[in-house]
């Protein structure tokens, strides 16, 4: 990310703790997810205070800090795909969507803890914001910082120290979905890797949050919207 991994692992470092940070206080505020088993956040500020800080240092200032070429490099790679891994990539990227439905379904939209839903202007910043901070957080976390990891150390270590931080930032979700992070992220670690890039890891995160979160929206009462207070 700079010029050498590691004068990178101290922006790492603070990229990754000032982010923890922030979601443990989100979480103490009830404001972590806009979509939970606890219905509608409490404090809808303090959510999208925490997604647009994850896009400023998670994307925006290792871009500003590597440049346009290495930032092209990394999220785009320069590998010629082959077919059978468009039609892999396509497959995975089917599959995160049916999984997020799946989780979406299972939620009662009817429950007195969804009503009343939030006005849409609402829905529209926050389905914004909430893929671009997607989008930031595979930059950083299979882009800049899993880059400099397999630089400094071998690809077993680089993968492992990576996926334990991935789920350990999601323990404030649930210990289920901090355990099945580490599959996801063992799963999307091995992509960039046989793809050279970050962005086929951005496609199967954006359709898993879109199978999930538009999914949720899509099955919720038709009830008039109303605004929501924070």
């Amino acid at each position: 990310m700079m010029e050498g991994p590691y004068l990178g692992f101290i922006y790492h470092g603070f990229a990754y703790i000032s982010m923890f940070m922030m979601s443990w206080w989100a979480y103490r505020n009830n404001s972590l997810r806009f979509i939970s088993e606890e219905g509608w956040p409490q404090k809808l500020k303090i959510l999208f205070l925490l997604m647009l800080f994850g896009i400023l240092v998670w994307a925006v200032v290792p871009v500003l800090i590597s440049g346009k070429e290495i930032a092209n490099h990394l999220i785009f790679g320069r590998n010629q795909l082959s077919t059978i891994q468009f039609a892999f990539l396509a497959l995975l990227v089917i599959l995160a969507f049916v999984v997020g439905l799946s989780i979406a379904k299972k939620l009662d939209q009817k429950s007195p803890i969804y009503q009343p839903t939030p006005a849409l202007a609402i829905f529209s910043g926050y389905f914004i914001l909430r893929f671009l901070f997607l989008i930031s957080y595979e930059i950083w976390f299979r882009g800049y910082f899993f880059s400099d990891l397999i630089t400094v150390f071998s690809i077993p270590i680089g993968i492992g120290i990576n996926i334990i931080l991935y789920a350990l930032i999601h323990i404030f979700n649930s210990k289920k979905e901090a355990t099945s992070s580490l599959g996801f992220g063992l799963l999307v670690c091995l992509i960039v890797l046989n793809f050279g890039g970050v962005w086929p890891a951005i496609l199967i995160h954006l359709s898993l949050s879109i199978g999930y979160e538009i999914g949720f929206f899509v099955l919720l009462p038709k009830n008039k919207h109303k605004s929501q207070t924070s």
